[in-house]
């Protein structure tokens, strides 16, 4: 792992895993603008240098935490410890809680190669703004075992060795910062990469907009492919329950008027009830009667 930002010792995203590090940027907000950490926070991570002969140096850069009761207990805080178990023993001697800047250059070294962070917050109120640390696997050279820059080290200012995967990218690991120096080309390639970053979040910007129209239109299509669905069962299920009576044909009528005014039933009177006996036509020869009345209106 590069010294490419670790964002945010949180539940949701790295709380209780395990690294091996060249050198790691620690930060309290994951993947927001807006610097500022969570309530009910209880996160821990550890770190562990890749050569057995390092070092891990602590480096806060800023820490703001300032929700202290009565100037002594930390209510939020943020501890570091000189091995993979939290105990007293192995705790190291840094700043909890309060406020600190990078002007201050506050550190603190690990002699095991080993960091545990822990951060924990109760449920009142963020006060403060969280914190950004810098962890770096340095080493002491020596005439036996010098900075070997064939072996991918860095030989810093200050006499001090680090992997030169960390330079130039905009993080200090280096005391003097030397690993960061524009006489290194530092400038160039930092504006390199953000002119990268600028191009790549430009591009996911518009293919974020493409699927956001695309989706409009995918809604509105099938929208449309529902309101005809709707308007053909309405128009169905009507025509069904609301049809109109069928006419009947001259044949149907010529016989209704012939039952009507038979010779047997006489012709039809003008009074508001009669009762007529009806006979089939089929029937005639034998002159068979049926026995049900109508009523004529």
């Amino acid at each position: 792992m590069t010294s490419a930002p670790i964002d945010g010792i949180k539940r949701s995203n790295v709380c209780g895993d395990g690294y091996r590090i060249e050198g790691a940027l620690l930060k309290s907000y994951p993947y927001a603008k807006s610097e500022s950490y969570l309530p009910y926070e209880d996160c821990y991570m550890t770190f562990k240098s890749r050569r057995q002969d390092n070092q891990i140096r602590i480096r806060i850069l800023s820490l703001d935490l300032n929700d202290i009761h009565g100037g002594v207990n930390c209510l939020d805080s943020l501890r570091f410890y000189k091995s993979a178990y939290v105990n007293r023993l192995d705790k190291l001697n840094t700043v909890e809680c309060g406020q600190l800047t990078e002007k201050e250059r506050f550190t603190v070294i690990s002699p095991t190669g080993i960091v545990t962070a822990h951060f924990s917050t109760d449920g009142g109120n963020v006060s403060g703004n969280g914190f950004r640390v810098v962890l770096t696997a340095f080493r002491s050279p020596n005439k036996t075992h010098p900075c070997d820059e064939n072996n991918e080290e860095f030989l810093c200012s200050n006499q001090e060795c680090i992997s030169n995967i960390l330079l130039c990218d905009g993080v200090p690991h280096c005391l003097d910062e030397s690993d960061e120096s524009p006489h290194r080309s530092c400038t160039s390639s930092n504006a390199e990469s953000s002119n990268s970053g600028s191009i790549e979040s430009n591009n996911r910007t518009r293919t974020s907009k493409r699927q956001h129209w695309r989706g409009i239109l995918i809604a509105a299509f099938l929208l449309i492919i529902l309101s005809v669905f709707i308007f053909f069962l309405v128009y169905f299920v009507c025509r069904r329950f609301f049809r109109s009576p069928v006419p009947l044909m001259k044949s149907e009528r010529k016989n209704y008027a012939t039952i009507l005014n038979s010779p047997k039933t006489g012709p039809k009177t003008t009074t508001a009830t009669t009762t007529t006996q009806v006979i089939l036509e089929n029937n005639k020869s034998t002159g068979k009667r049926l026995d049900d009345d109508y009523s004529l209106l």
